[in-house]
Protein backbone atom coordinates (compact mmCIF):
# COMPACT_ATOMS: atom_id res chain seq x y z
CA UNK A 1 0.00 0.00 0.00
CA UNK A 2 3.19 2.20 0.80
CA UNK A 3 4.20 2.11 -2.66
CA UNK A 4 0.41 3.39 -4.46
CA UNK A 5 1.99 7.01 -4.84
CA UNK A 6 4.84 6.01 -6.97
CA UNK A 7 3.11 5.59 -10.27
CA UNK A 8 1.74 9.24 -10.12
CA UNK A 9 5.33 10.77 -9.28
CA UNK A 10 6.80 9.10 -12.20
CA UNK A 11 4.51 9.70 -15.07
CA UNK A 12 4.00 14.00 -13.92
CA UNK A 13 7.68 13.95 -14.06
CA UNK A 14 8.36 12.00 -17.27
CA UNK A 15 5.96 14.57 -18.73
CA UNK A 16 7.03 17.87 -17.51
CA UNK A 17 10.57 16.63 -19.09
CA UNK A 18 8.79 16.04 -22.23
CA UNK A 19 6.90 19.36 -21.88
CA UNK A 20 9.77 21.47 -21.29
CA UNK A 21 11.35 22.75 -23.92
CA UNK A 22 7.76 22.71 -26.23
CA UNK A 23 8.34 26.53 -26.67
CA UNK A 24 11.25 25.85 -28.96
CA UNK A 25 11.45 26.18 -31.39
CA UNK A 26 8.93 29.23 -31.53
CA UNK A 27 6.44 28.48 -34.21
CA UNK A 28 6.10 32.44 -34.71
CA UNK A 29 9.56 32.71 -35.38
CA UNK A 30 10.71 28.83 -36.10
CA UNK A 31 14.88 29.05 -35.94
CA UNK A 32 14.60 26.11 -38.21
CA UNK A 33 17.59 25.70 -40.41
CA UNK A 34 17.63 26.62 -44.25
CA UNK A 35 14.00 27.94 -43.77
CA UNK A 36 14.21 30.61 -46.00
CA UNK A 37 11.27 33.54 -46.68
CA UNK A 38 11.17 36.08 -49.81
CA UNK A 39 9.06 39.05 -49.33
CA UNK A 40 8.04 42.17 -51.41
CA UNK A 41 9.50 44.96 -49.50
CA UNK A 42 7.65 48.62 -50.06
CA UNK A 43 6.23 48.61 -53.80
CA UNK A 44 9.19 46.78 -55.52
CA UNK A 45 12.20 45.38 -53.73
CA UNK A 46 12.88 41.96 -52.60
CA UNK A 47 13.57 40.90 -49.35
CA UNK A 48 15.22 37.75 -48.03
CA UNK A 49 15.47 36.24 -44.58
CA UNK A 50 17.10 33.43 -44.18
CA UNK A 51 17.76 31.17 -41.06
CA UNK A 52 21.25 29.27 -40.55
CA UNK A 53 23.46 27.27 -38.27
CA UNK A 54 20.93 26.46 -35.85
CA UNK A 55 22.28 24.49 -33.03
CA UNK A 56 20.80 23.12 -29.18
CA UNK A 57 21.88 24.91 -26.44
CA UNK A 58 20.97 24.25 -22.72
CA UNK A 59 18.23 27.47 -22.81
CA UNK A 60 16.44 26.27 -26.62
CA UNK A 61 18.10 26.74 -30.11
CA UNK A 62 20.64 29.14 -31.20
CA UNK A 63 21.07 30.38 -34.81
CA UNK A 64 22.18 32.85 -37.52
CA UNK A 65 18.97 34.87 -39.15
CA UNK A 66 20.26 36.80 -42.30
CA UNK A 67 18.65 39.51 -44.36
CA UNK A 68 19.50 40.73 -47.91
CA UNK A 69 17.85 43.38 -48.85
CA UNK A 70 18.87 45.46 -52.45
CA UNK A 71 22.51 43.73 -52.92
CA UNK A 72 22.73 44.83 -49.06
CA UNK A 73 23.28 41.82 -46.18
CA UNK A 74 22.99 41.74 -42.63
CA UNK A 75 22.89 39.26 -39.75
CA UNK A 76 21.79 38.63 -36.47
CA UNK A 77 22.39 35.64 -34.28
CA UNK A 78 19.37 34.70 -32.40
CA UNK A 79 18.11 32.63 -29.84
CA UNK A 80 15.21 30.58 -28.74
CA UNK A 81 14.17 29.91 -24.99
CA UNK A 82 11.12 29.57 -22.98
CA UNK A 83 10.98 33.14 -23.08
CA UNK A 84 10.71 33.83 -26.69
CA UNK A 85 12.63 34.95 -29.35
CA UNK A 86 15.94 36.99 -28.74
CA UNK A 87 17.85 39.07 -31.44
CA UNK A 88 21.38 40.70 -31.02
CA UNK A 89 19.81 43.40 -32.84
CA UNK A 90 16.61 44.06 -30.82
CA UNK A 91 14.39 41.91 -33.90
CA UNK A 92 12.89 43.26 -37.15
CA UNK A 93 13.82 46.54 -37.08
CA UNK A 94 17.17 46.24 -36.00
CA UNK A 95 17.87 43.47 -38.41
CA UNK A 96 16.48 45.66 -41.32
CA UNK A 97 18.40 48.50 -40.22
CA UNK A 98 21.94 45.74 -40.93
CA UNK A 99 21.33 45.60 -44.13
CA UNK A 100 20.08 49.21 -44.62
CA UNK A 101 23.62 50.01 -45.88
CA UNK A 102 24.54 52.40 -42.41
CA UNK A 103 26.51 50.60 -39.64
CA UNK A 104 25.02 49.83 -36.89
CA UNK A 105 26.18 49.63 -33.57
CA UNK A 106 23.96 48.38 -30.53
CA UNK A 107 24.40 49.85 -27.25
CA UNK A 108 21.40 47.69 -25.72
CA UNK A 109 18.62 45.33 -26.31
CA UNK A 110 15.88 44.65 -23.81
CA UNK A 111 12.89 42.36 -24.04
CA UNK A 112 12.10 39.63 -26.85
CA UNK A 113 11.76 39.91 -30.39
CA UNK A 114 8.76 37.25 -30.07
CA UNK A 115 7.35 36.38 -27.05
CA UNK A 116 6.81 32.44 -25.83
CA UNK A 117 3.55 30.75 -27.79
CA UNK A 118 1.43 31.37 -24.30
CA UNK A 119 1.65 35.11 -24.86
CA UNK A 120 0.64 34.79 -28.36
CA UNK A 121 -2.51 34.56 -28.21
CA UNK A 122 -5.90 37.17 -28.12
CA UNK A 123 -4.70 40.01 -25.66
CA UNK A 124 -1.04 38.87 -25.02
CA UNK A 125 1.30 41.85 -25.02
CA UNK A 126 5.29 42.56 -24.65
CA UNK A 127 7.21 45.14 -24.68
CA UNK A 128 11.31 45.55 -26.17
CA UNK A 129 13.67 48.64 -26.57
CA UNK A 130 16.48 49.28 -28.94
CA UNK A 131 19.14 51.71 -28.86
CA UNK A 132 21.61 51.85 -31.53
CA UNK A 133 24.39 54.47 -32.84
CA UNK A 134 24.04 54.80 -36.53
CA UNK A 135 26.67 55.70 -39.14
CA UNK A 136 26.21 56.20 -43.31
CA UNK A 137 28.70 53.81 -44.77
CA UNK A 138 32.42 55.22 -45.58
CA UNK A 139 32.29 56.96 -48.84
CA UNK A 140 28.64 58.06 -48.80
CA UNK A 141 28.84 61.14 -47.48
CA UNK A 142 32.49 62.61 -48.71
CA UNK A 143 34.37 61.39 -45.41
CA UNK A 144 31.89 63.19 -42.53
CA UNK A 145 30.12 60.36 -40.55
CA UNK A 146 28.32 61.66 -38.12
CA UNK A 147 26.87 59.56 -35.64
CA UNK A 148 23.15 59.30 -34.81
CA UNK A 149 22.08 57.92 -31.63
CA UNK A 150 18.63 56.44 -31.64
CA UNK A 151 16.44 54.30 -29.37
CA UNK A 152 13.27 52.27 -30.39
CA UNK A 153 10.71 51.41 -27.83
CA UNK A 154 7.97 49.10 -28.97
CA UNK A 155 4.97 48.10 -27.66
CA UNK A 156 3.00 44.87 -28.77
CA UNK A 157 -0.19 43.63 -28.55
CA UNK A 158 -2.35 40.74 -30.17
CA UNK A 159 -5.16 41.77 -31.65
CA UNK A 160 -6.79 38.48 -32.77
CA UNK A 161 -6.85 35.68 -35.20
CA UNK A 162 -7.11 36.39 -38.91
CA UNK A 163 -7.45 34.37 -42.36
CA UNK A 164 -4.65 36.41 -44.49
CA UNK A 165 -4.16 36.33 -48.38
CA UNK A 166 -0.53 36.84 -49.20
CA UNK A 167 1.25 36.60 -52.40
CA UNK A 168 2.52 33.15 -50.71
CA UNK A 169 -0.96 31.84 -50.07
CA UNK A 170 -3.66 31.54 -47.50
CA UNK A 171 -2.77 31.96 -43.76
CA UNK A 172 -4.39 31.31 -40.17
CA UNK A 173 -2.53 33.95 -39.09
CA UNK A 174 -2.02 36.05 -35.50
CA UNK A 175 -2.47 39.85 -36.00
CA UNK A 176 -0.20 42.22 -34.11
CA UNK A 177 -0.89 45.65 -33.32
CA UNK A 178 2.53 47.70 -32.44
CA UNK A 179 3.22 51.06 -31.34
CA UNK A 180 6.70 51.90 -31.39
CA UNK A 181 8.60 55.32 -30.35
CA UNK A 182 11.70 56.56 -31.92
CA UNK A 183 13.49 59.16 -30.04
CA UNK A 184 17.32 60.65 -30.42
CA UNK A 185 19.17 59.79 -27.36
CA UNK A 186 19.61 63.64 -26.75
CA UNK A 187 18.68 65.29 -23.82
CA UNK A 188 15.09 66.69 -23.51
CA UNK A 189 14.83 65.31 -27.27
CA UNK A 190 10.76 64.30 -28.42
CA UNK A 191 9.93 60.77 -29.00
CA UNK A 192 7.75 60.52 -32.38
CA UNK A 193 5.36 57.19 -32.15
CA UNK A 194 4.03 55.08 -35.29
CA UNK A 195 1.36 52.29 -34.87
CA UNK A 196 1.93 49.23 -37.47
CA UNK A 197 0.68 45.57 -37.84
CA UNK A 198 2.42 42.59 -38.07
CA UNK A 199 0.88 39.17 -38.96
CA UNK A 200 2.11 35.98 -37.84
CA UNK A 201 1.31 32.80 -39.28
CA UNK A 202 2.48 29.66 -37.06
CA UNK A 203 5.11 27.83 -38.78
CA UNK A 204 6.16 30.05 -41.15
CA UNK A 205 6.41 33.94 -38.75
CA UNK A 206 5.72 36.96 -40.28
CA UNK A 207 3.53 37.15 -43.75
CA UNK A 208 2.50 40.65 -43.83
CA UNK A 209 4.07 44.30 -42.42
CA UNK A 210 1.43 47.04 -42.72
CA UNK A 211 2.56 50.74 -41.44
CA UNK A 212 -0.15 53.39 -42.35
CA UNK A 213 -2.22 51.46 -44.24
CA UNK A 214 0.29 50.55 -46.69
CA UNK A 215 1.99 47.12 -46.94
CA UNK A 216 6.07 47.77 -46.20
CA UNK A 217 6.62 43.59 -46.25
CA UNK A 218 4.56 40.69 -48.45
CA UNK A 219 5.77 37.48 -47.94
CA UNK A 220 6.34 36.43 -51.65
CA UNK A 221 7.44 32.51 -50.98
CA UNK A 222 8.67 29.82 -48.17
CA UNK A 223 11.46 27.67 -49.13
CA UNK A 224 12.58 25.00 -46.98
CA UNK A 225 14.82 22.09 -47.34
CA UNK A 226 13.75 19.21 -48.55
CA UNK A 227 13.83 16.56 -45.34
CA UNK A 228 15.40 13.24 -46.08
CA UNK A 229 13.05 10.53 -47.55
CA UNK A 230 13.00 7.45 -46.02
CA UNK A 231 11.09 5.04 -48.57
CA UNK A 232 14.06 6.70 -51.24
CA UNK A 233 16.75 5.54 -48.50
CA UNK A 234 15.31 2.27 -48.12
CA UNK A 235 14.91 1.30 -51.73
CA UNK A 236 18.35 2.75 -52.44
CA UNK A 237 19.82 -0.02 -49.56
CA UNK A 238 17.47 -3.15 -51.11
CA UNK A 239 18.97 -2.22 -54.86
CA UNK A 240 22.57 -1.87 -53.27
CA UNK A 241 22.22 -5.32 -51.19
CA UNK A 242 20.49 -6.84 -54.22
CA UNK A 243 23.49 -5.88 -56.49
CA UNK A 244 26.07 -7.08 -54.36
CA UNK A 245 24.08 -10.57 -54.73
CA UNK A 246 24.06 -10.53 -58.35
CA UNK A 247 26.58 -8.05 -59.66
CA UNK A 248 25.27 -8.99 -63.33
CA UNK A 249 21.88 -7.36 -62.19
Amino acid sequence: MGATPTPDVAPRSDTAAVEAPAACPNPYFPLEDGLKLTYRAGKSSEMVLSTQDVTPVPEGLKGTVAVKLKNRQGQTEATCTSEGIRTGLGGLEGTLLSASGMDVQVVSAEGVAVPAPATMVPGGTWKNSLSVKLQPPAGKTGGIRPTIATTFDKEATVVGEEEVTVAAGTFKALKVKNITTARSSRPGSQGRSMESFIWFAPGVGIIKLETAGSTDLELLKVERPEPPKAASKTKSLKKAVAEKKDPKG
